[in-house]
């Protein structure tokens, strides 16, 4: 459950105890204030009664008012007069109320029921003591179903409430928290520049800010200089590895024998060293933020040209559709698709095919070898830099294990993807450059060629 959620969970737990208990008490306080206002009206009726047997107008039977019980007991046990209910019965209780003008309240229990009853003693004209009773039906604790009813309603109106007030605030309060998130899952490697965007408050969530950003800072100082290294590291190489392959090459055409097998192994490892040092400065570049000189490229071209100039001892099969022209860097995407070729053709049997089509919006360049393909759980690893599978090495021992990394970084800056979307099919999918943009592309290149 996220925070919000458990936020809500225990706020509807407490609040749905905390109105709970308040149900109760105010149902128990109701129900006193009932049996009060039961009471009182009783202790009035007993009076009334009492004054009609002190004058002596009090009829028998006695009229039964408001579902009331009435009975009057002398002091020594006889009744004297009682409601139709009650006549011909004994006394209802043998509780007597104390001398004065002083009632008596309780709680009788007669003929299997609870009467909640009230005594009051007198004395008529005649100087005889008498105790009238009135009793009426003691209600039980859940008689006022509307009310209980009204009541639990409220405590849910109340706890709903409280759970939409906990999700809003909460809410308000995750905001920023999920704005650093937002913000944290978009910087990567290649763009490290970017910072959380502070808040303006002062309170932990901008504490957190600070912190991330000045984390942010230091990852991108060290990153920085990691960089600087690879591409200092490279470019120094250059020169001596190319002046290494010339002394080589002269070597070669001077010696013969043995002398002349081992310069040719030397040569062979000043060739993959060089491959190594072009892909570094390649990583280098793009890790810097290398953008592309955007450009008309047809890919079908591409390929035709790529081909051209190779002489593979694989047969390699071409679907290449026409019209399929994208917008980026020419030798960004020719390295993609030199990378795709030396790494099918690497792993191939006996043939490479290479596709060119559209698919809706976007171009499609899919290369497709017939070996044996990669496992589903490697399809993303081989992405990953100096990443090689066991058969790779068997393969190329030489290599460096950046040529995919790199051919998925140039599709990402292209907006697009590529993808091993078979067992071994590799797929490049670019935005699709639309005829508008390709007119208004020739029409800002031909000034310059007249120029």
């Amino acid at each position: 459950m996220s925070l919000r959620a458990r936020s809500c969970v225990l706020a509807g737990l407490v609040s749905a105890f905390l109105g709970l208990v308040l149900c109760v008490g105010l149902a128990a306080q109701g129900y006193r204030t009932d049996l009060e206002g039961l009471n009182a009206q009783l202790a009035t009726a007993s009076r009334r009664m009492a004054l009609l047997a002190v004058e002596g107008v009090l009829p028998n039977p006695i009229p039964k008012v408001n579902g009331q019980c009435v009975q009057i007991v002398a002091d020594d046990g006889r009744v004297l007069a009682s409601t139709p209910d009650l006549a011909g019965q004994g006394p209802i209780t043998r509780q007597r109320p104390p001398a004065g003008d002083v009632r008596w309240d309780g709680v009788v229990r007669h003929d299997g029921q609870e009467l909640l009853t009230v005594g009051f003693t007198f004395t008529d004209i005649k100087g005889t003591s008498a105790t009238v009773y009135v009793a009426t039906p003691k209600p039980g604790f859940f008689h006022d179903v509307p009310g209980l009813l009204a009541l639990s309603a409220a405590a849910l109106v109340g706890v709903a409430a409280v759970l939409i007030l906990t999700w809003v605030l909460v809410s308000r309060a995750l905001k920023p928290v999920e704005a650093i998130r937002a913000e944290l899952s978009e910087i990567t490697a290649t763009d490290p520049h970017r910072r959380v965007p502070e808040t303006g408050r002062q309170d932990e969530i901008a504490a957190l800010v600070t912190t991330v950003n000045q984390t942010l800072d230091r990852l991108d100082g060290a990153l920085s200089q990691q960089r600087s290294f690879v591409a200092d590291a490279s470019h120094e190489l250059r020169n001596p590895i190319t002046g290494l392959r010339a002394e080589v090459d002269l070597a070669l055409m001077e010696t013969d024998g043995a002398a002349h097998a081992a310069l040719e192994a030397v040569d062979r490892a000043a060739d993959r060293l060089q491959l190594l040092v072009e892909d570094l400065l390649a990583v280098a570049r793009l890790d810097a933020g290398m953008e592309p000189r955007p450009e008309p490229v047809d890919l079908a071209a591409l390929v035709t040209d790529e081909l051209t100039r190779r002489h593979p001892a694989k047969t390699v099969l071409t679907e290449l559709a026409a019209g399929v022209v994208v917008e980026g860097d020419r030798l960004q995407l020719a390295r993609v698709l030199v990378n795709l070729l030396d790494n099918a053709l690497r792993h191939a049997d006996s043939a490479v095919s290479v596709r060119v089509g559209a698919d809706g919006e976007q171009a499609v360049l899919a290369v497709t070898d017939d070996g044996a393909g990669l496992a589903p759980e490697d399809r993303e690893r081989v992405f990953q830099r100096f990443t090689r599978l066991a058969e790779g090495r068997v393969r190329d021992p030489g290599g460096s294990g950046l040529g995919l990394p790199i051919a998925r970084e140039i599709a990402r800056r292209h907006g697009g993807t590529l993808l091993v979307e078979d067992r071994a099919t590799f797929v490049l999918r670019l935005p699709l450059m639309t005829r508008s943009a390709m007119t208004a592309s020739r029409h800002e290149v031909q000034p310059r060629l007249t120029a």
